[in-house]
């Protein structure tokens, strides 16, 4: 899995109490036990972690792990890289 996969899964388990052993790329979030609220807190805190922008209008409970890391890729592409 990708670095992003895998900081993903490691905030589901520490934000929201996500078992390790429950998330899988295919679990989407709703089946990981966050409702489209949660959801939206989950986008906040990559937006947080990464420090990219992302829109918390594509929250949706039905994205699985896999998509999640994958747009969280596309948003940090798109940012381009970071300047200190």
């Amino acid at each position: 899995m990708s670095d992003t996969y895998d900081r993903l899964a490691q905030l589901l388990t520490a934000k929201f109490d996500v078992p390790a052993q429950a998330i899988g790329p295919e679990a989407t979030l709703h089946d990981l036990g966050l409702d489209s609220l949660a959801v939206v807190e989950l986008f906040v805190h990559v937006d947080q972690e990464w420090h990219i922008p992302v829109d918390e209008d594509e929250a949706e409970p039905e994205q699985t792990v896999h998509q999640v890391a994958a747009y969280v890729d596309a948003c940090a592409v798109r940012q381009g890289p970071r300047t200190v």
